[in-house]
């Protein structure tokens, strides 16, 4: 499982994405690219992919079989924090047999949280690479 915190990762990669940026910040246009992105590396059997995002009206959407986009809803700042940790938390994870969950994020307070959750932390910028380079998935 790779708990991808969105908007971190876009701004992280501002110079990849500049192209779909609005005023340097990343809207509907950047969204997609990265989902895009990230639909065509995972492709076939293999890890699952969520890509959280805030704002918008609480849904979730699968773009594929392994990617699938969350709007967690709600008010205030960091909603997709908030949903990465309490789905790492919802999951149990690290209390029996099976693989980490990964959660990709620059951020410095949610990495400390989801580590605590036993997630590992991946920086946007290596994980990007990696999926670059096929090291991912």
């Amino acid at each position: 499982m790779i708990l991808v915190d969105g908007h971190n990762l876009l701004y992280a990669a501002r110079a990849r994405f500049a192209a779909e940026l609005v005023g340097g910040h990343p809207g509907t246009a950047a969204r997609e690219a990265l989902v895009e992105y990230l639909v065509g590396v995972f492709t076939g059997a293999g890890a699952e992919v969520r890509i959280y995002f805030d704002g918008g009206a609480a849904h979730a959407e699968r773009r594929s079989e392994q990617v699938e986009v969350v709007y967690p809803g709600g008010d205030g700042d960091q909603r997709a924090d908030r949903a990465i940790l309490a789905a790492l938390k919802d999951r149990s994870w690290g209390q029996s047999p099976g693989p980490v969950p990964v959660v990709v994020t620059r951020d410095i307070k949610l990495a400390r949280r989801a580590r605590k959750r036993g997630a590992a932390v991946l920086d946007p910028g290596k994980f990007l690479a990696d999926c670059d380079a096929g090291l991912i998935p």
